[in-house]
């Protein structure tokens, strides 16, 4: 290493971001997990080229587009609330190989720990949006309190879900005019759940697993969590409200809003579009 990693600006960033969504309530326990591609500029600045890996694992599904990619990871059963205090344990950086079928631990994850146990949804989900935007950095997971609750109570159906959002916050429609890919209720991990939260990333930047979470990607932390925030915002009201509001608004003043800034809302969704 070039330099000492503990005093970089990334990781600063990082550790403050994990911490915000502790104290929201969105990451109970070990809940919650990221994962940042540094900047080619960050590498050379505090990696370099003479670095050695301590360990290597196979990746079952290869990820061509991040061959030769560093990574870095929060670590498997770590709390985020702990992030803070011990952050050489409980975040790492991977570096993936050329062809994005493997990837070795280059620092962090002391004591013997593991990347999360979501890694390979993580780097499936880079790898799409890499095709999508070349400055997508950030992928994050946690579970925001009313998000989750409002997937007990409103009809799972994609565009109706993402309908009610749009209207209930002129924000939503402004900070996610793609929508938000909703997925069946689906054992949560890897497996299937990955590669179906991955090929919704061609798509949005926001995806909920009902009952569970969120995952939300963006160029930056403020970016991603900013989406997530704009999310949870809509979902509190539409609980408070127990989805049961007189008036909303309308499709007209969702594409009048769109149209002021030069949005053009997913298709599909609301009349003009249909």
């Amino acid at each position: 290493m070039k330099k000492q990693i503990l005093k970089t600006p990334f990781l600063e960033e990082i550790i403050n971001v994990c911490s915000t969504i502790y104290k929201l309530g969105w990451a109970e326990n070990h809940a919650g997990n990221l994962s940042y591609r540094m900047t080619a500029q960050e590498v050379e600045a505090y990696i370099g080229k003479e670095w050695g890996g301590t360990r290597k694992y196979n990746l079952e599904k290869p990820c061509s587009k991040l061959g030769n990619q560093f990574f870095l990871v929060t670590a498997s059963g770590s709390p985020f609330r702990n992030v803070r205090h011990d952050p050489e344990v409980h975040l790492g950086i991977i570096h993936l190989n050329e062809k994005g079928s493997t990837y070795e631990i280059i620092w962090g994850f002391r004591d013997g720990r593991q990347p999360t146990s979501e890694l390979p949804t993580h780097l499936l989900c880079h790898h799409e949006r890499l095709q999508v935007d070349p400055n997508n950095r950030i992928v994050l997971h946690c579970h925001p309190t009313y998000t989750i609750a409002m997937t007990f109570i409103h009809n799972l159906e994609q565009e109706a879900f993402i309908k009610t959002m749009w209207s209930l916050n002129s924000e939503c429609v402004l900070v996610f005019p793609e929508g938000i890919g909703l997925l069946p209720w689906m054992v949560c991990g890897n497996g299937q759940i990955g590669w179906e939260s991955a090929m919704k990333m061609k798509e949005f930047r926001i995806v909920l697993w009902p009952h569970h979470g969120i995952f939300a990607c963006g160029q930056s932390t403020d970016q991603a969590l900013g989406l997530i925030e704009t999310v949870e915002k809509a979902a509190h009201v539409y609980i408070l409200t127990e989805g049961k509001t007189n008036q909303c608004m309308t499709d007209e003043q969702i594409v009048e809003l769109a149209h002021a800034f030069d949005l053009k809302p997913r298709e599909g969704i609301i009349e003009e579009n249909k």
